[in-house]
């Protein structure tokens, strides 16, 4: 790896991430892709998960950033990227576990077209013991992913790969925020440039129901609802009228599926995804 400028800075951001972060953080180091550094920034944990990044203190790819609690996880990856160095910045959760060539086929992609600010790829949904449990497929063209982007978010956000350039020109991700900081994100880089999702199949995306962000599914649409009002506003993003009527069909059937259990609710959305999109 070139240490003074490697071209990929992978950004994760951990907080109590002792029971995954081993997994994910190897899954980044044994990319085909060697122009890499791996930024971990500990959001303060209070587990043994600051233990576990010293013994990776050894490897050259792997820089680690210990840090006060921060305010919303947008601060957190931000400390990342202001300490990167690379061309393209490549996202990754402390649960989740990147195929080999994720990196290698995204970097091919962005290199090869240029006005692409954004790249996805598909994923593959694994419980708490890293079995696969199912799949989910993103459209791949950045006219199909915009005409959806008021109903469902383009990028599984684990899984996409950003040009650092783009996010510097829109100051980075919006801070103090919970929850939807890749809603407003997505949002605002889809006025600056194409989205695009690679065929392939490029993380396990972990999905267990035990975190906060999926226990309290129901108030991230409501919040989610605030940022797309947001965008209409501030960014003159308008919905289309088909847009619109699903959004309003949305709104009264997360009320409703509210009362289901989350593997239901999750289900239910998963099939309204394959429908509407």
């Amino acid at each position: 790896m070139d240490s003074i400028k490697p071209f990929v800075s992978v950004v994760i951001p951990v907080h109590n991430g002792e029971k995954y972060i081993k997994e994910a953080l190897d899954s980044c180091i044994n990319q085909t892709y060697e122009d890499i550094e791996i930024i971990v920034v500990d959001d303060k944990s209070t587990d043994n998960t600051l233990d576990i990044l010293k013994e990776y203190e050894s490897n050259d790819k792997v820089k680690i950033l210990a840090v006060e609690k921060q305010n919303g996880l947008g601060n957190v990856i931000n400390i990342g990227i202001r300490a990167s160095k690379g061309k393209y910045i490549a996202r990754m959760d402390a649960d989740d576990i990147m195929y080999p060539d994720r990196i290698t086929k995204q970097v091919e992609y962005l290199e090869a077209h240029p006005s692409c600010v954004a790249v996805g790829g598909q994923i593959d949904i694994v419980d708490a013991d890293s079995n696969i449990t199912g799949h989910r497929e993103y459209a791949q063209l950045d006219k199909d992913l915009k005409k959806n982007r008021f109903l469902f978010q383009p990028f599984a956000h684990p899984a996409v790969t950003l040009r650092k350039s783009t996010l510097e020109e829109i100051g980075l991700y919006p801070e103090d925020m919970w929850k939807v900081e890749d809603v407003k994100l997505f949002l605002t880089l889809s006025t600056k440039g194409e989205f695009a999702n690679l065929s392939d199949t490029v993380l396990k995306y972990r999905m267990t129901f035990q975190t906060e962000s999926q226990s309290k599914m129901v108030d991230h649409f409501r919040k989610t609802s605030e940022v797309r009002n947001w965008a209409i506003k501030e960014l003159g993003i308008r919905p289309t009228f088909r847009e619109y009527v699903i959004w309003n069909i949305q709104k009264v059937g997360v009320s409703i599926l509210s009362i289901l259990p989350p593997t239901l609710f999750m289900k239910a959305f998963e099939l309204s995804r394959k429908i509407l999109k």
